[in-house]
């Protein structure tokens, strides 16, 4: 994120593309979530991610986009 001059204001990210591994871990760490979906279905049962983006460009995208957000607040 700094690498993107933005601060997440304490809040942590986890973006990845597995439903069990990497959005499913990173809640239960207490990060913030994004899903990289590759075409799959998300699994029954578990909670869905924050957000959910098609490829990792655009989760940077999004990332920058709410840092904005909240400069603006």
């Amino acid at each position: 994120m700094r690498r993107c001059r933005g601060d997440v204001g304490g809040v942590g990210w986890m973006v990845g593309d597995n439903p069990v591994n990497d959005i499913d871990g990173g809640r239960a760490a207490g990060l913030r979530t994004v899903w990289i979906n590759r075409g799959d279905g998300w699994p029954d049962g578990l909670a869905g991610p924050d957000h959910e983006v098609s490829d990792a460009r655009a989760a940077i995208d999004l990332l920058i986009a709410i840092q904005r957000m909240r400069e603006l607040i």
